[in-house]
Order: structure tokens, then C-alpha cells, then sequence
């Protein structure tokens, strides 16, 4: 699959979409987690989208983002990558913290390893991506 389209996907999820994906034409269909965002904001769009989902039921494969633990595990290899010692060790709290993702994003961001960070979990998302999709492909 092209990365265009993997990453396309990787954004969508990174923004808190639900993602369709058609098999054949590759096209990718989504709208925001009504969990994550105002539903009532949102209904013509996800009435849309399901409705075209469900039109080729046997074409569209939705695509679940990463569990939490997937993208903490993804957050801790990171941090071992990490070869200045004392951002790793701000990194490691920010993991133990009571939000650690939020603590981890704002540490890395205002960090000398931000475009490092962005690179690796790109290149793992495109990996944990095409897994995923490999496991519902020939369903």
C-alpha cells in the first residue's frame, strides 16, 4: 500500500477520526470519535459515512486506532532511544505520571528530539498500520 495513503490514515487516527477504508479503491472515509468530540457537531457527517460504508459492506474495513498500551509501548521505546540523559529522564516521569501521554507529548515537543520523535512514531505507526491491515485483509 502506498505510504501516501498510510500516513493519510495515521493522521486521521492522530486526530481522533474513525477511519473506513475501502479495499479496492483505497478510498479512506472517515469523521471524528463521537467519544472523543461533540456527536450533535458531527451527525450529518457520520450518517454519511456509515451510510456509504454500509452501501459496500464487504469493502469497507474500519480501522481502529492503536490501544492506549500500543502507544505507551511506542512512547517507551522511544525514550530508550533517547541519548541525552536528562531528557530520558523526564521522558520516564512524564511515562509515570498520572497522564502520561499528555505529560510525554508537551516534554518531547519542547524537546531537541521532537523531529526525532515524529520520525520514529511515524515509522512505527506505518508498522503497527500495515499489521493491522494485514490481519483484516483477506477477511
Amino acid at each position: 500500500m502506498e505510504d501516501d495513503i498510510l500516513f493519510d490514515i495515521i493522521d486521521l487516527l492522530d486526530d481522533g477520526e474513525i477511519v473506513y477504508l475501502h479495499r479496492q479503491t483505497k478510498e479512506i472515509l472517515s469523521y471524528p470519535d463521537p467519544q472523543r468530540w461533540n456527536e450533535s457537531e458531527y451527525i450529518d457527517l457520520i450518517e454519511s459515512v456509515k451510510s456509504r460504508a454500509a452501501a459496500e459492506p464487504d469493502q469497507f474495513i474500519v480501522v481502529d486506532p492503536p490501544e492506549p498500551r500500543d502507544s505507551y509501548r511506542m512512547m517507551e521505546d522511544f525514550v530508550f532511544k533517547v541519548d541525552d540523559e536528562h531528557l530520558r529522564g523526564r521522558l520516564l516521569e512524564a511515562l509515570n505520571s498520572k497522564k502520561p501521554f499528555r505529560y510525554f507529548r508537551a516534554t518531547v515537543e519542547d524537546s531537541h528530539e521532537r523531529e526525532n520523535w515524529f520520525d520514529f512514531k511515524d515509522a512505527r505507526m506505518k508498522e503497527w498500520l500495515l499489521g493491522q491491515l494485514a490481519l483484516v485483509w483477506d477477511e
